[in-house]
């Protein structure tokens, strides 16, 4: 399931959300939510991670079939200081929240939260969703889960960086419509850890009424823990045949007792950020098998095919990591997949290069075993 080998799949369409905008430099880590006929994406830019100009930008398109076409991205929550990983969900009341990482180092980010009761038109003056947070508090990449008894999960980490970096998944836990949040943490076993540990989970409610995450992880492979008191408690996080880059990736319940991933698959801390593949479990995340090629880093986008990729890079992924971001080119990445399910189809946002934000749209029916 590795490197140059796999080719786009046949059926899924892919076209720009926006691409190189004169507003930004680079663009990365979007978070996409389907509201009512519409689609809404986000995604933070500017000039690099950490850089004082970075701003959330919002783009919507339609659902019908005259909605294809993505309007021009507008920066939202427009505050003078660096932004990151924003996280579209629609709350408990039906309102659509804005979870946004705000400051210059990813170890004292705070988390911010603002609220749309018009689709994402207009939005609350953002507040912390924590008072005094720092190191950031509630989501960090993919969206809290609404369970059935009106508590909302929110997946979150924190980073503390240096000589001897260390990295601590956790799940913050409402029972008031995000009014307030008790964190729970998932348990490392940090004696079989060769890296700094795992972040950024991702939640989904499973067929045996527990609760699950996927992490992020600088192992080689995600892990994988589960809470079977509503998000209270979580166990230890385990391997799981599921390769990681150490970079983000996203999980969406298939609603017949079926898991997507969306994700690279390399297993390399800090490796290649392409291909980018859907994997699917039929027993809640322990074991996995490939589906789809989303991303091949060769095949030219649909809606701008003279658009050409960069070459992908030769070895490695290119990064170099540090509390203030991650520096790169952004040449041959393809990562930080969001997704959200509609009646037929999964609609995956991914960077592009850095140089701006692609939505494919991959039919329900290609996720099936063949």
């Amino acid at each position: 399931m590795t490197g140059t080998a796999l080719a786009v799949t046949a059926g899924v369409r892919r076209s720009f959300v926006a691409v190189d905008h004169p507003g930004w430099v680079q663009a990365h880590a979007s978070s996409v939510l389907v509201v009512g006929d519409e689609v809404l994406v986000a995604w933070f830019a500017g000039t690099r991670e950490g850089s004082d100009d970075n701003r959330v930008w919002l783009a919507r398109r339609g659902r019908g079939p005259d909605g294809r076409a993505w309007h021009e991205p507008e920066i939202v929550l427009p505050a003078p200081v660096a932004h990151w990983n924003p996280v579209l969900a629609t709350g408990p009341d039906g309102a659509v929240r804005l979870f946004v990482r705000r400051g210059p180092r990813i170890s004292t980010w705070s988390t911010w939260v603002s609220r749309s009761v018009d689709a994402g038109r207009t939005w609350s003056v953002a507040v912390e969703l924590v008072p005094g947070d720092v190191g950031g508090r509630g989501p960090v990449k993919n969206p809290p889960l609404l369970l059935p008894d009106g508590a909302w999960l929110a997946p979150g980490s924190t980073e503390a960086w240096g000589e001897d970096p260390r990295w601590s998944p956790f799940v913050d836990r409402s029972v008031d419509g995000g009014a307030t949040w008790q964190a729970a943490p998932i348990p490392l076993d940090r004696s079989r850890l060769r890296g700094a540990g795992a972040i950024q989970p991702a939640l989904w409610e499973g067929r045996d009424g527990a609760v699950h995450a996927l992490l992020r992880s600088t192992e080689g492979h995600a892990l994988r823990s589960s809470s079977s008191d509503a998000g209270r408690t979580w166990s230890v996080a385990e391997p799981v045949d599921l390769p990681n880059n150490n970079s983000g990736l996203t999980v969406v319940a298939l609603g017949d007792g079926r898991v997507a991933c969306v994700h690279n698959p390399v297993s390399a801390d800090w490796g290649a950020r392409c291909p980018l593949v859907v994997s699917v479990s039929e027993d809640d995340g322990a074991t996995w098998r490939y589906a789809v090629t989303v991303e091949d880093g060769r095949t030219a986008v649909d809606d701008r095919p003279g658009l050409t990729p960069s070459s992908p890079l030769p070895t490695g992924g290119g990064f170099a990591p540090a509390d203030d971001g991650v520096m790169t080119s952004g040449v041959g990445e393809y990562s930080y997949p969001a997704a959200a399910l509609t009646q037929d189809a999964l609609l995956v946002t991914y960077t592009w290069q850095r140089r701006g934000i692609v939505e494919a749209h991959v039919p329900v029916d290609l996720l099936r075993a063949r």
